[in-house]
């Protein structure tokens, strides 16, 4: 019985061990291009508010993505591409290990309605009656006379990536094959963020806010000579010094949360394939 259970194992073996021993396809100083779509998910951050007559934490504040419900028309329609949660990116292959690349993750952030708080800091009575305090710690219910915060217009990471690819398996005419990649990335965030503070406040402009970085692993399938597919789990972390928030220029806000993110992306090789 044992014996039987080694079998697959074995046929894996045998089968990774076959495709790393043929001359895989030609990767070297081949450029890339990718589409694709992302969820991801968020810890809870502490979030500061500062401007006119106000400087108040909210700590703990949860949130999630938005993704769009998955039908032909959301995800397809030339029209539609740019709202869901979408990735691309373009780059070159140094070898037939390394590529490096430069893209955008257009995530999206929403503060989870109704949720209870706690808030420190002050807040006048000039600003909002019913929300002042003189830096009591007191706990607050996130409803939309209070804060409607979010990124989806997105929460947008221009990263540049390093990744390296180890080969796993090879089909038999060299012409399919199959990576696991690790990789890091790093690079400005500059989201678009849509703030009601107190009942106050606008969608805002794209605006630098702040960087973001991390580390990456994925699977990369080539399956034709210009054609691969390519899934993705990223994590790392987000810092955002300055989020525009009210409109006014001295309303600002500043927040810092970890995240993960899964991404399937399909994308084409240019350049010339081995012989």
């Amino acid at each position: 019985m044992v014996r039987m259970r080694l079998i697959p194992v074995l046929l894996l073996f045998s089968l990774a061990s076959f495709g790393i021993a043929q001359q895989g396809p030609a990767l070297k100083h081949r450029v890339f291009a990718y589409w694709g779509y992302n969820r991801a998910q968020f810890t809870t951050s502490s979030i500061r508010f500062t401007g006119g007559n106000y400087d108040f934490i909210l700590h703990d504040v949860v949130a999630k993505d938005k993704p769009e419900a998955f039908t032909l028309n959301n995800y397809f329609n030339p029209k539609n591409i740019w709202i869901p949660q979408y990735n691309y990116r373009a780059g070159w292959f140094l070898n037939d290990k390394w590529s490096f690349s430069i893209g955008l993750d257009h995530m999206k952030y929403v503060v989870v309605k109704d949720q209870r708080v706690k808030l420190t800091g002050t807040i006048s009575r000039e600003r909002s009656a019913t929300y002042a305090t003189n830096g009591e710690t007191g706990e607050v219910r996130i409803t939309p006379d209070f804060l409607a915060y979010e990124h989806t217009d997105g929460l947008n990471l221009l990263a540049l990536d390093a990744d390296h690819y180890s080969r796993m398996w090879t089909s038999r005419n060299g012409r399919q094959a199959l990576y696991f990649t690790q990789g890091i990335f790093a690079g400005p965030v500059i989201p678009r963020t849509d703030v009601r503070l107190f009942g106050e406040g606008i969608n805002n402009k794209f605006h630098l806010a702040g960087y973001g970085a991390g580390a990456q692993l994925g699977l990369f399938a080539l399956v034709a000579d210009r054609v691969f597919l390519r899934a993705n789990a990223r994590a790392g972390y987000i810092e955002l010094p300055s989020v525009l928030t009210t409109g006014k220029s001295e309303d600002r806000a500043s927040q810092h949360f970890w995240f993960m993110e899964e991404n399937v992306v399909l994308g084409v090789l240019i350049g010339r394939t081995r012989k």
